[in-house]
Parts: structure tokens; sequence; C-alpha cells
């Protein structure tokens, strides 16, 4: 098993997906129906704000803070210290004021995909590593995917060199937080299944899993031009459009890819021997994906 870092999020879309696609949430709602601490958001200089709707959050254009810009210690705390419940980091993100008017901007946020997490579980009313397990892992076949490798009989996961934070699945019964759009554990193999029920447009062995209308709002560009949909990068080179996503939860690695018209796809899933190293890591990383194109 690996940790498949920010790679977990196409997962956790495809669950919202369908949960929208039974009807139990919807895409435009603001999130404030769930969060009623967004129901007076805020930006820093104490302007009120519509509250981010779900669409915003899973496109990243919610407002929320981004760990690329410059977070401060208690705002990564949230999303990197696992030792946290989901709710005490959710109650965490919360605090923080919005960085931009929702929908305004992209700003790539961890934080984002942790309060869609929080807003599947009062949906379902189920944790979401249970409703993980039911949506997806279930009816795909995915025995070896979870958010607490611990808690598996017999599961090996692929440790790397040692970074600045400790890997999530070595804090072992301390490991409390499911880190929702990063920190999902699983192998080549389960998340291939994944990838090919993408590829067939949501079926799997002739079983839907995604209605074709679902499926096709799920793999589109809700904020065109920006080339970041709902929890996949999307490109479109020629007659090919490729769903793409990487993941750096160091030292774990992840690149996952599907090509829509051919229906390929392509994972790698790897650790870094010296995390610290990043000349190292970006030229590993560069050939990897060239390998892969």
């Amino acid at each position: 098993m690996f940790c498949i870092a920010s790679c977990s999020k196409p997962l956790i879309s495809s669950v919202i997906f369908k949960l929208v696609q039974t009807g139990q949430l919807g895409l435009d709602n603001p999130i404030d129906r769930w969060l009623p601490a967004y129901s007076n958001a805020r930006l820093a200089d104490g302007t009120q704000v519509a509250p981010p709707t779900l669409k915003q959050l899973l496109a990243h254009r919610g407002g929320i803070y981004s760990q690329k810009e410059k977070p401060t210690a208690g705002q990564l705390r949230a999303i990197r210290d696992f030792r946290l419940t989901l709710s005490q980091s959710v109650n965490l993100i919360t605090q923080q004021p919005l960085q931009s008017i929702p929908g305004s901007r992209y700003a790539y946020s961890g934080a984002g995909y942790s309060l869609i997490g929080a807003i599947a579980e009062k949906v379902a009313q189920k944790p979401i590593d249970e409703l993980l397990d039911i949506q997806l892992c279930k009816p795909l076949g995915m025995s070896s995917t979870t958010f607490f490798p611990h808690l598996r009989t017999g599961s090996v996961v692929a440790t790397g060199g040692v970074s600045r934070t400790k890997s999530p699945h070595e804090l072992g019964a301390d490991l409390r937080l499911p880190l929702v759009g990063g920190s999902i554990h699983t192998t080549a193999k389960d998340l291939q299944r994944f990838a090919r029920m993408i590829a067939n447009r949501g079926t799997n062995n002739g079983a839907t899993l995604m209605l074709r209308e679902t499926w096709s709002q799920y793999i589109s560009l809700p904020f065109y031009p920006q080339r970041y949909g709902y929890g996949w990068t999307r490109t479109v080179q020629g007659d090919e459009i490729i769903l793409s996503h990487n993941g750096s939860l160091p030292p774990a690695q992840a690149t996952l890819q599907i090509n829509l018209r051919t229906r390929e796809y392509k994972i790698a899933l790897w650790t870094l021997a010296n995390p610290g190293n990043t000349k190292t890591t970006s030229e590993l990383r560069y050939r990897i994906r060239q390998a892969l194109n």
C-alpha cells in the first residue's frame, strides 16, 4: 500500500458525485447548510461575503486558505497534524477568514477538501472512511484502500525516508485524521480498478456506478478556462482529453493519468529515500512523468 497524497481528491470527488446522483447533495448549495460557521463568512479585513458552494470547494475556488500560499502554523496544523480528528481539523479551518471572495479565484486547498469530507459525513451520517468504502471501494473490489491502514490486518505500507512530518501510517493507533483530499492509502491494483471505471464512463464490469450524465459532469470543467475541475486537472490535446492528478505528502508520491479517448490509464506510486533533497526529488518526478508521457 502507498499513501497517494493528493491523488485522493479524484476518489473523494467521485464519492461526492455519487451523493449528488442520489440527491443527497447539490453542487450549487452554499456550504453553510452543513457548516453553520460559514453563515457569517468573512474575509481577513472583516468584509462579509456569501458562503462558498460545494462546487467551488471541489474546484478550489471556495476562498479557503491554500497550503501553497504561506499558511500560518495553525492553518498548516489543521491539515498536517494526523492526531486530530476530522471534526477538530474542520473546527480549526472554519476559524480562519476566507482568503478571497468565493468563486473569484483558484487557490489549491487541502483544507477545502477537509470541509468537503465533513459535509459528506453529515449528509450520509457515516464517517468518511466508511463512506469511501461503501460508495467506491466495495462496488469496485478495492479491498486495500483506506485512510487508516493500521486497522487493516496484514497491511504493509511503503515507507520512504524521514520527512519533516511523520507519515500518517507510522503513527499507528495515534492516527485519527482522515486527510480527506490527501491521505488515502491504496495499492496500484486497487487504483487501476478506479481508473478503469472512470475510463469506462462510470461503469465497471457491466455495473453502473455513475450514470452517464453524472459521469459527464464529474469530468467537466465548471470554471472554464481553469483546467482544474471536480478533483481532476483536465487537459485537451487534439482530440484527446486527459484527466490527471499528482500527489505529494513526502515521502509519499503519486501520479494518475486517464486518457478518455483511448481509455488508457497510467499510475505511478513511489516513496522518496531523502525527501529533503529537493533537487533529486524534482529530477525523479520529472523522469517519471516523462516516462508516463
